[in-house]
C-alpha cells in the first residue's frame, strides 16, 4: 500500500484510477496498475528514483519471464550476424552502430574518420568464406568480391533475417558496466545525448580493426621540419591518388602493405620501397602457382578453398614437410633455406626414388596391358580390308562431329562461377612468362621471405595479396630493411644505414582492438581498454564475465575468413544464453585460456597478431561447444557418402555446420557442399 501511495504521489495521481473499470472497491492484478500509471510516471531508463526501482524489481520477480536482450555493440558482419544468431534463438538484440549505415569496415569512409576500406578494394578472401552459412554470396559475384558488392550482401543479409530494424544508427556506446544482479547498465550517445539502458547481456561486435598501430613502437617520431608525410594507411582511402608520382615508403608486410606495395609501385615513382624488419609468408589468389608449367583450367580453385578439413588435422610439421617437399612444392624452399637442408628430407627422396623403382614397372606394365586391350577388342583391328584413312564423306564426317562434340573434356562443372578473375591472374603471369620468368623466379622470392620470417608457413600469417612479387620482379618494387631514423626534410634512414629521399611514408602495421567503453577491463588490459582474443576464452567469453559479456569477431585465420567465425561465435554465446550449452566454471576457462596462450606464443606471428587462430580446427570446436557439429562417422558414410566425403576431403566451408539443420536451410547446405566439393575436387 505505500508503495502505490508513493507511486501515485510522484505521478501526481490518485488511486482512483488503479481500480477496476466498474467502479467496484477490487483493485486491478498487479500489471495491470503498471500499465494505468507507468506511463505517468514517464522516468527515463537508468532513474535513479527508488519507487520506480522498487516496482520494475517487482514486476521481473513476479511476472512471467519475458525474452532475454542484448546490446549487440557494431554493425558491421559480426554485429548483423550476431543480432540475427540471437533472434533464431527467441533473443532480443539491439545493434548500435555509431556509423550512419551497415558494414563496418566494408563501408568506405571519406572522412578518415573511421576504420575502413579504401576506393577500389576488394576481398582477399574468395566469396565462399566471406559468406554466411545460410545466405551465401550469388554465384554469379566474382570470386574476390569488391567491397561494394560485399556492402551490398550485408545490406541485403540484415534485410532478409529482418536485422536491420534492430539497428540503431549514429548511436555510439560510451560506457556499459555489469550490475550486481548480473545485468548490464549501457550508456549510449546519440545526437549529443546519452541515454541509459538495461540489457541481459552485452555483445561486443566492434572487432578488432580499432585503433591504429601508430605510431608503432620504438619508431622515432619525424623531427621538426620534416615535410614528408608520415601517415597511417586507415587514412590513405584513394590510395592511387594519393601516391601518383611520388617517392613512397610503404612499412609492414600485411595484407594492407602488400596491396599498397604493389599500387605505390604501379603509380608511383619506380622504384617504390617496401620496408620489411622480417619476412612474410606469402600466397597467390589461386593455385596452381603462377608462372607454373600447368595452367589454370575452369575448376582451379581460389587459394583458401584448399584448406581441406583433412589437411587441417595435420600436424604442422607434417603439413609444413608435405608443402615444402620438393621444387613443385607450394612452399618449394630455395637452396639457401637451411630447411632444404636436413637428414628428413635425404631420406624422403631416397624412399621415393627407391618405392619409383618398385612400383613403375607395374605402372608401365599395366599400361602397356591396356593398349594391347584396347586395340585387340576393337572391331577394326581384326578387319582384312580397311583404308589407311578415312574417305571424304561430308555426311558420315557431320554426324560424328555431333557425337564428338557432345562430350565434355572433364567432369561437367556444378557451381556457376565468375572466371574473369581468374583469367586476369592467368593473364598477367602469362605475361611475365613471355618476358623470360618462370615459376623458379616468382618461387625464389617467395622462399626468400618466407626464410626471413623467421618460421615455416604454418606458424605464419598468410598474405594473400601477391602482385607485389611482380613488382619485386621486374624492379619497380624495391626491398627495404625497417627504418631506423628520419633527418632533414625528406630523408628516411634504414636500419642497414642507406638512405632514401621520399615524398610520403606509409605505416601499414595494423591495428589494436580497444574497447574502452568497458572500463571494468581497463584495469586488466591498459587504460585504453584494449584486447586480444588470446586473453578470451576461445577468443569469446571473459572469465570475470561468463556468458553475460560475449565478443565476437575477435579472432582472424590463417587462411579463411572472419565471418564464418563470428557466426559460430554468435551460435555459440545463443546457445549458452538459452541453456543449450553450458560455459565451464572460470577457473576451468582459465585454464584453458592459459593453455591456449602457451601453445600460440610459439607462433611467430604472437606478438603482432594475438587473435590469430586456425581455422579449419577453431570452427570444429566452436562448432561443438555450439552443439552445431554435425554428425560424419560410419552411420553417415553409409547413408550419404557423397556428403561425408566432401566433408571432411573438401574445403571447410560455413555450409558445413549447417548440413543437420531441419527442412530447406538444411538440404542447401547439404548441397552447397556436396556441389562445391564436386566442382573443384571431384574427377567424376
Amino acid at each position: 500500500g505505500r508503495l502505490w501511495k508513493a507511486a501515485a504521489a510522484a505521478a501526481g495521481c490518485s488511486l482512483t484510477s488503479l481500480h477496476a473499470s466498474d467502479g467496484s472497491s477490487d483493485r486491478l492484478p498487479f500489471r495491470r496498475q503498471l500499465q494505468v500509471w507507468s506511463p505517468l510516471l514517464a522516468l527515463r531508463p537508468g532513474s535513479s528514483n527508488p519507487v520506480r526501482a522498487e516496482i520494475i524489481a517487482h514486476n521481473q520477480s513476479s511476472g512471467p519471464s519475458k525474452k532475454k536482450r542484448v546490446c549487440c555493440i557494431g554493425a558491421g558482419a559480426a554485429g548483423l550476424v550476431c543480432a540475427k544468431e540471437l533472434l533464431d534463438q527467441g533473443i532480443e538484440p539491439t545493434v548500435f552502430e555509431s556509423r550512419e549505415g551497415i558494414g563496418g569496415v566494408w563501408r568506405l569512409d571519406g572522412s578518415g574518420g573511421h576504420v575502413g576500406v579504401r576506393v577500389g578494394q576488394k576481398a582477399t578472401s574468395s566469396k565462399y568464406y566471406l559468406g554466411f552459412s545460410d545466405f551465401p554470396i550469388p554465384d554469379t559475384a566474382a570470386e574476390f568480391v569488391s567491397h561494394e558488392t560485399y556492402l551490398k550482401y550485408l545490406q541485403d543479409y540484415a534485410e532478409h533475417f529482418s536485422v536491420a530494424d534492430r539497428i540503431r544508427f549514429n548511436h555510439k556506446v560510451v560506457d556499459a558496466k555489469q550490475l550486481p544482479d548480473g545485468t548490464w547498465e549501457v550508456v549510449v550517445l546519440s545526437g549529443g545525448r546519452k541515454q541509459t539502458l538495461q540489457f541481459d547481456a552485452v555483445a561486443v561486435c566492434s572487432g578488432l580493426h580499432s585503433t591504429p598501430d601508430f605510431p608503432p613502437k620504438g619508431v622515432p617520431e619525424p623531427p621538426k621540419g620534416f615535410r614528408a608525410e608520415v601517415i597511417h594507411s586507415k587514412d590513405l582511402k584513394d590510395a592511387a591518388k594519393v601516391l601518383k608520382g611520388k617517392r613512397i615508403v610503404i612499412v609492414g608486410g600485411g595484407e594492407t602493405g602488400a596491396e599498397m606495395a604493389h599500387i605505390a609501385a604501379e603509380v608511383g615513382v619506380e622504384p617504390a620501397l617496401f620496408s620489411l624488419r622480417r619476412g612474410i609468408t606469402v600466397i597467390g589468389s589461386y593455385l596452381p602457382l603462377p608462372l607454373a608449367d600447368r595452367m589454370p583450367n575452369a575448376r582451379t580453385p581460389p587459394v583458401d578453398l584448399n584448406e581441406r578439413r583433412i589437411v587441417t588435422l595435420m600436424p604442422h610439421a607434417l603439413k609444413n614437410f608435405i608443402f615444402t617437399r620438393d621444387r613443385e612444392a607450394v612452399f618449394a624452399l630455395r637452396d639457401q633455406n637451411p630447411g632444404k637442408h636436413s637428414l628428413a628430407r635425404i631420406v624422403d627422396r631416397t624412399f621415393l626414388a627407391l618405392f619409383s623403382m618398385v612400383i613403375s614397372p607395374f605402372f608401365i606394365l599395366g599400361s602397356v596391358a591396356q593398349d594391347w586391350y584396347k586395340e585387340l577388342t576393337h572391331p577394326l583391328f581384326w578387319s582384312t580390308s580397311k583404308p589407311i584413312f578415312q574417305q571424304p564423306n561430308g555426311p558420315a564426317m557431320s554426324q560424328e562431329m555431333q557425337v564428338a562434340t557432345r562430350w565434355p573434356p572433364m567432369p561437367p562443372v556444378r557451381l556457376t562461377r565468375d572466371t574473369e578473375q581468374l583469367m586476369e591472374y592467368t593473364r598477367r603471369a602469362m605475361w611475365f612468362r613471355m618476358q623470360g620468368y618462370t615459376v623458379f623466379h616468382y618461387q625464389q622470392i617467395r622462399s626468400l621471405l618466407e626464410e626471413y620470417s623467421g618460421a615455416r608457413h604454418t606458424e605464419n600469417f598468410l598474405t594473400k595479396s601477391d602482385d607485389f612479387v611482380y613488382n619485386l620482379m621486374d624492379h619497380s618494387l624495391e626491398v627495404r630493411p625497417g627504418i631506423k631514423a628520419y633527418e632533414g626534410t625528406n630523408t628516411v634512414v634504414f636500419d642497414d644505414g642507406s638512405k632514401s629521399e621520399v615524398d610520403i611514408v606509409v605505416w601499414c602495421t595494423g591495428y589494436r582492438p580497444a574497447v574502452p567503453f568497458l572500463p571494468s577491463l581497463e584495469d586488466q588490459h591498459g587504460s585504453s581498454g584494449s584486447l586480444n582474443g588470446t586473453q578470451l576464452f576461445k577468443n569469446v567469453f571473459h572469465p570475470d564475465f561468463g556468458s553475460n559479456l560475449a565478443f565476437v569477431g575477435f579472432a582472424r585465420p590463417q587462411l579463411g575468413a572472419m565471418p564464418p567465425l563470428a557466426e559460430l561465435q554468435a551460435r555459440w554465446l545463443a546457445a549458452v544464453l538459452v541453456g543449450k550449452a553450458q560455459l565451464p566454471t572460470k577457473t576451468a576457462m582459465q585454464a584453458e585460456i592459459d593453455a591456449d596462450e602457451s601453445r600460440y606464443n610459439n607462433k611467430v606471428f604472437a606478438d603482432r597478431m594475438r587473435s590469430t587462430v586456425d581455422f579449419g580446427k577453431y570452427t570444429a570446436d566452436i562448432a561443438r561447444r555450439a552443439g552445431c557439429y554435425p554428425e560424419m562417422g560410419l552411420t553417415r558414410m553409409m547413408s550419404d557418402f557423397p556428403l561425408w566425403l566432401a566433408f571432411w576431403f573438401g574445403p571447410v566451408l560455413p555450409q558445413s555446420y549447417r548440413v543437420d539443420d531441419d527442412g530447406k536451410r538444411g538440404e542447401d547446405a547439404r548441397w552447397r557442399v556436396k556441389e562445391t566439393y564436386k566442382t573443384f575436387f571431384s574427377t567424376s
